[in-house]
């Protein structure tokens, strides 16, 4: 049975993701909130549960006191989304928990902004640009304001495109992910504060997002599903 809770309110959730080279998890418990990230382009599989394990005993409860599963649903490593969708619907089932997805992208764009919020900069004008460098020539893509709350506000939708970005964003731009780092030219430009083409998807940040969604975004286990925003994906 899918259960409700009110959006804003914390619950006990375990978050996995593994849709980038970054392997990182977190446990929120009632306000505490405890993450970990590592830089491991192989290995996931291994390393998200024990690291998960771990989470749970700093945080001081255990996987039979979860409320919510959340998992990073891409788009990334098409090994990596599965890994982390897969291993969160296994908690999930056995616990008959509701769980949340989050875009690779929105959480990149979350950390870009909670970065600039912590060096003191107002960002009231700024559009998050992210970027994930897809291989094959292209890029998946998005950009994202803050409305008055402090929420995400999708202004790009998701897609993967050739490298490149529309023109004429109104105010700055923060520039994030290893898609401005395969091409740097998408970061240039008088407009832009920021380039961090190192940044990765963290839990903080994803837990932060699943924290403001509402009943009707959870998911039951069996809707649960990667986000690839590509079709082939045989062997990636």
């Amino acid at each position: 049975m899918l259960r409700s809770y009110r959006a804003g309110v914390s619950v006990n959730i375990l978050y996995f993701d593994s849709s980038t080279e970054a392997c990182t998890a977190g446990v929120l418990a009632g306000d505490r909130l405890v993450t970990d990230f590592e830089v491991a382009p192989r290995g996931h599989a291994e390393k998200l549960l024990p690291m998960a394990e771990a989470l749970l005993a700093q945080a001081g409860i255990g996987f039979d006191d979860l409320e919510l599963i959340g998992f990073g649903r891409g788009p990334g490593s098409f090994t990596g989304v599965r890994i982390a969708t897969a291993m969160a619907q296994g908690v999930a089932i056995s616990r008959d928990l509701p769980m949340a997805g989050v875009s690779s992208l929105a959480c990149l764009a979350a950390g870009a902004f909670r970065r600039l919020k912590a060096a003191g900069e107002a960002v009231d004008d700024v559009e998050a640009r992210v970027a994930i460098d897809a291989r094959m020539g292209e890029i998946y893509r998005a950009a994202y304001r803050l409305d008055a709350e402090g929420r995400l506000v999708t202004v790009l939708e998701e897609g993967v495109t050739e490298p490149v970005f529309p023109q004429g964003a109104a105010g700055r731009i923060v520039a994030s992910g290893s898609g401005f780092g395969r091409y740097p030219s998408l970061g240039e430009g008088r407009e832009v504060l920021r380039v961090e083409p190192e940044a990765l998807p963290h839990a903080e940040d994803a837990i932060e997002l699943i924290r403001r969604l509402s009943e009707a975004d959870y998911l039951s286990p069996d809707r649960a599903v990667p986000q690839y925003l590509r079709d082939n994906v045989a062997g990636r």
